[in-house]
């Protein structure tokens, strides 16, 4: 699968799982921004998306985000 198209699908992916997840994708080329915003026009169903999410919850996430003092300015 083409690259641009597995990021659509990351931030389509994103975007139906909840209203409240805004994702803030970063890019260092005005061309990635067509791109970016090529998935809001990416329907994911409702297989597709509960597929996604079991991978990632499979695959899982490791470490933090950001250093012990910037996470302490996320968790209040």
């Amino acid at each position: 699968m083409h690259t641009r198209i597995i990021g659509q699908v990351a931030l389509a992916w994103l975007l139906a799982r909840s209203p409240l997840i805004v994702p803030i994708p970063g890019t260092r080329r005005t061309e990635r921004i067509a791109e970016n915003a090529g998935a809001c026009g990416l329907a994911l169903s409702a297989d597709e998306v509960a597929d996604l999410t079991s991978l990632a919850s499979r695959v899982g996430v490791a470490g933090d985000r950001y250093n012990a003092q910037h996470m302490g300015y996320v968790n209040g």
